[in-house]
């Protein structure tokens, strides 16, 4: 018997609308699955989604990567039926995972992907009569001494800057994926599909196409601007998600 037909999905999970999250991500693959174009001669084929996020505050598991988990196991393992131009279907058996360490090397977590951040860099705050405030007790004052000293200006106060004001970054993350991307097309795969609208991408999509691997780059949002990438290498397709 043949070998399957093997797809590798990448999802950038922080790169989908906020509808799509809700809609979940068999949803997503769904969607995206039944748009590639396929040959009519393929008989077996499976699909492995990996789903990339900041899952690790330092090495404790995030509430949003305990939800994801959930609904995965919930939805996968999957058979979906991808349709053929003359009416003709196969099945596709569709398998889904956090992607939390590299593909090169399954068994070594990589934590600590999601941080928070509380010295923030590059912020200006506007004197109140760039802005026509003339209100005597304006706060823009407040808070361009609060953001410049690090704490509250009074000398009472023990408030610092990273209790009040602060985000969450992930880190690693795109690299990893970043990483799977090529590994995915060195192992054979058929079509290396990203969903995901973050130019960072190009380089390694461009990497595989040269490799001889085709890639399809789905953007969650839409968008009518399309990568148009030196002659050479394996096909590649953008489309809306």
């Amino acid at each position: 018997m043949s070998q399957p037909i093997v797809f590798s999905v990448f999802i950038d999970y922080d790169n989908l609308l906020p509808a799509q999250k809700a809609a979940g991500i068999l949803d997503v693959v769904t969607k995206a699955l039944i748009q590639l174009p396929l040959d009519e001669d393929i008989t077996r084929a499976k699909c492995d989604v990996r789903v990339y996020g900041g899952w690790y505050e330092g090495t404790q598991i995030t509430r949003l990567a305990q939800d994801v988990t959930i609904e995965i196991q919930q939805d996968f393992p999957k058979i979906i039926r991808l349709p053929f131009d003359n009416g003709e279907y196969v099945k596709l058996t569709t398998n889904a995972e956090l992607a939390v360490a590299l593909m090169k090397e399954p068994g070594h977590h990589l934590f600590n992907t999601l941080r928070r951040r509380e010295r923030l860099g590059n912020i200006r705050v506007e004197e109140p009569n760039n802005v026509g405030c003339t209100d005597l007790d304006c706060v823009l004052p407040l808070m361009k001494k609060l953001i410049n000293k690090g704490s509250c200006p009074k000398a009472s106060c023990g408030v610092t800057v990273g209790k009040l004001i602060y985000r969450q970054e992930q880190k690693i993350v795109d690299t990893m994926l970043t990483c799977d991307l090529i590994h995915a097309a060195s192992e054979q795969v058929h079509k290396v599909i990203l969903v995901s609208s973050d130019d960072d991408f190009l380089p390694p999509l461009r990497t595989i196409i040269l490799s001889g691997t085709e890639a399809v780059r789905f953007h969650p949002k839409q968008n009518n601007q399309r990568v148009t990438f030196p002659h050479g290498g394996a096909q590649f397709i953008e489309m809306d998600l």
